[in-house]
């Protein structure tokens, strides 16, 4: 036990060195986050969230007429262009 607190003793150790020889990078790597989270925060203030609508089943079945005529449209196209390759 008292060699891995003198390990993690140590390595604090190195770590405070390479905060005091390197101050500039320490910085950056302390405000780097913050820039970021502020980019974000800003963003986020400027296009708040909308809501989505939910989906409803009452939704679907009072659309069966719009669905019915979009696959017969689908269906008309695929033929057509069907027989265009037929007549080539």
């Amino acid at each position: 036990m008292a060699s891995q607190f003198h390990q993690l003793r140590i390595l604090v150790w190195k770590n405070w060195l390479g905060v005091k020889r390197q101050p500039l990078w320490t910085l950056v790597l302390i405000l780097w986050p913050v820039i970021i989270f502020i980019i974000l925060a800003i963003t986020r203030t400027k296009f708040p969230p909308t809501a989505k609508p939910t989906w409803d089943s009452s939704t679907w079945n009072s659309c069966d007429g719009c669905m019915t005529q979009f696959f017969s449209c689908i269906s008309e196209e695929i033929d057509s262009r069907y027989r265009v390759m037929v007549a080539q």
